[in-house]
């Protein structure tokens, strides 16, 4: 029975965590911001480059334990494991010209040290909006609306008049101004004949002590909905507008300040409040664009006062502010508490607590394209490596059309081996150095499964490599997926077999001392008939892969050189395998024609072997090194010897009574 991937994420939740992050956090989604629990497969999220990117994968599970609550300068809090990788610089690196963020786990901070936070770099302007709706047929009263709208600063600003001040109810929009903004009002109206050509009618209501704006087009009032929320608490800044150049979004910020905000000259302060978490985070990109850096601050909701976000621009940024909105005002003194320095790229916010709290609930990761990264309201996160890995695995079972109910996933211990409990089919999560043993049991005793074993680079090549060499000896048919880093990433970093000589890693107290392990090399020595290389952060090329290792008959090789973010950042991030790992040459081949030539097969394997032996840590292959599609298999041999397998075997008759006698067994064991 064929499956897809919707069906294949599992229900089972393990209580190990390679960090995750709490629902109640935002995260920074197309540059639009809900809560991460509304993020589905295929929504595009804020990355550690500053640009968006496609989600390929939700994960959670229940986390019974500590969580950690890490609060920032300037944007507040993240709540998330101690596991889960954090974009940072320690203090003692911040006082370097050239600040270079790196990852740690979050236990590994310490306040004093500093958040990396990426400024958006997505930049595209716009000159019009489209203008798209269905007038009725009877209708011969409303007035045509406009092809399309201009964005210009007319349009900005009444676009933060509205966003502001406006709702759309029934047929209309209605914008309510103070009972002193007269003038906002009055602006207000001559904006929509302008931009829009519609009237717009002032009625002063002094029982309310306010102003208001009407004007009269369902159309326009649906198109004001969908384009920046009906009410209060889904306002909302569209998508494009959000992209514009920095000076240009000063009109739009303009308008929601003159709108909802204050510009205090005497205590040289400015602010803007707002019930919408979207607009919050929005407002909080403009003006980071424009190089000013806000507070912001939640008020939880009291009687019946819904939960609410300030943003305050103070000091030196005020003078930003005022100058930016052309307002006179005297010059605010800088603040002289460094707790925030901004370059380029990032802004680097002041940890100013760390502490923990009991949790048990649900806790979520993403798999995202491309950066394996994405940003919460307050920090950059790094997902696990282990997770393009396990879209990959999924992937690989949908497209071999294998069934759930006979596939099964065999892993030992460490980071890579929780992926049984992350995909939905049969898994068994076995020892230290012994998951192999148990595939070959579970494929000898049931020839029907198909056999995936998901392991690590130490525990395959490192404490098992006895069982890895004697593998080859036997061509059983099951398939290694090896996540190798080159560290023991779950027992804090120390050197894999597979680190090269020379390299350092974060848990080490210096460079490497012993030569690298060429697991693609044993193995084709070994005995292995397919051996491949692919890399975790290209999902699709790693599927493939894996589809062509599962069709292949007998024993199969897929070394997934995968990221570690938090031992071994330098050597493994996406940007460096980019740069040092390339496809093998087209005119490479690997694949052998006729299995019953020894000739072909070895010069095959010697091919192989020269290959790897040109590369160096620095430059190597992606792709199959060998393929030999042996049809002498450990199963074929055992069914040449009329061998039945466990399954077959009938071991009770039809009233549950077992038909093997154990006794004579017994007595031969009496002394």
């Amino acid at each position: 029975m064929a499956t897809d991937i919707k069906n294949l994420t599992s229900n089972e939740f393990n209580d190990w965590c390679p960090g995750c992050v709490l629902p109640d956090n935002t995260i920074i989604g197309n540059l639009i911001c809900e809560g991460n629990q509304e993020f589905k497969v295929g929504d595009k999220v804020l990355g550690s480059d500053g640009y968006v990117h496609r989600r390929n994968e939700v994960m959670s599970h229940i986390h019974k334990g500590k969580i950690y609550r890490l609060k920032v300068a300037y944007f507040g809090e993240t709540t998330l494991t101690h596991e889960h990788p954090v974009l940072a610089v320690k203090a003692s690196e911040m006082k370097n010209k050239d600040i270079q963020p790196e990852w740690f786990e979050t236990e590994k901070l310490e306040v004093g040290d500093y958040v990396a936070y990426p400024i958006v770099k997505l930049t595209k302007d716009i000159k019009y909006l489209p203008i798209s709706y269905n007038k009725k047929s009877k209708d011969t009263r409303s007035k045509e609306l406009l092809k399309k709208v201009n964005v210009d600063k007319d349009f900005l600003r009444l676009a933060g008049y509205y966003i502001a001040e406006g709702n759309t109810h029934n047929r209309e929009i209605e914008l309510t101004f103070g009972k002193d903004e007269e003038d906002l009002a009055l602006d207000t109206k001559r904006l929509f004949n302008k931009v829009f050509n519609l009237d717009a009618t002032i009625k002063a209501r002094k029982e309310k002590g306010s102003i208001e704006v009407h004007v009269y087009s369902s159309y326009l009032a649906e198109i004001f909905s969908n384009w920046f929320g009906e009410y209060a608490e889904n306002k909302r800044i569209p998508h494009e507008l959000v992209l514009l150049p920095a000076e240009k979004s000063l009109s739009l910020l303009f308008g929601l300040w003159k709108g909802d905000g204050f510009i205090n000259t005497k205590r040289l302060r400015a602010g803007y409040k707002t019930i919408s978490p979207i607009l919050k985070e929005q407002i909080k990109m403009l003006l980071l664009r424009n190089g000013i850096i806000p507070y912001v601050y939640e008020q939880s909701a009291q009687g019946m006062h819904k939960k609410s976000y300030s943003l305050e621009v103070k000091n030196q940024h005020y003078n930003k502010l005022v100058e930016a909105f052309g307002i006179k005002s005297k010059k605010a003194n800088a603040s002289t508490n460094v707790i925030s320095v901004m370059d380029d790229n990032y802004l680097y916010l002041r940890i100013r607590s760390l502490d923990t709290f009991d949790y048990n609930g649900p806790v979520f990761n993403f798999e995202v394209a491309d950066v394996n990264s994405y940003v919460s309201n307050s920090a950059t996160l790094h997902n696990c490596g282990d997770s393009g890995i396990v879209l990959a695995v999924k992937n690989a079972i949908v497209k071999a059309n294998l069934d759930p109910h006979k596939t099964v996933i065999v892993s030992g211990i460490g980071c890579s081996s929780k992926l049984p409990h992350l995909v939905n089919v049969n898994g068994v999560h076995t020892l230290h150095g012994r998951p192999i043993p148990f595939a070959e049991g579970i494929k000898l005793a049931n020839p029907d499964l198909t056999v995936l074993l998901d392991s690590g680079d130490g525990d395959t090549y490192g404490i098992g490599v006895g069982h890895f060499i004697s593998a080859g000896r036997r061509n059983t048919d099951i398939k290694l997926f090896i996540h190798d880093n080159g560290v023991y990433s779950l027992t804090k970093g120390q050197a894999s077999p597979t680190l090269p000589e020379g390299r350092k890693t974060k848990s080490l107290p210096g460079p490497n001392i012993n030569g690298a392990l060429s697991p693609l090399s044993l193995a084709i020595m070994s005995g292995y008939n397919f051996v491949a290389r692919a890399q975790s952060f290209k999902v699709n090329e790693l599927a493939d892969i894996m589809v062509k290792a599962i069709q292949h008959k007998g024993l199969a090789l897929v070394d997934i050189m995968q990221g570690c973010p938090t031992y071994n950042p330098e050597f493994t991030a996406a940007p460096w395998f980019n740069a040092h790992l390339k496809a093998l040459p087209q005119d490479y081949d690997g694949y052998v024609k006729d299995p019953s030539n020894k000739e072909e097969v070895n010069e095959k394997k010697l091919n192989a072997i020269k290959m790897l032996l040109s590369e160096d840590p620095d430059n190597m292959h992606t792709g199959i090194f060998f393929q030999n599609e042996d049809p002498d298999t450990f199963e074929s041999r055992l069914e040449a010897r009329k061998i039945p397998s466990p399954v077959s075997q009938k071991i009770a008759d039809e009233n549950g009574n077992p038909l093997t006698d154990i006794e004579p067994l017994l007595k031969g064991l009496e002394v």
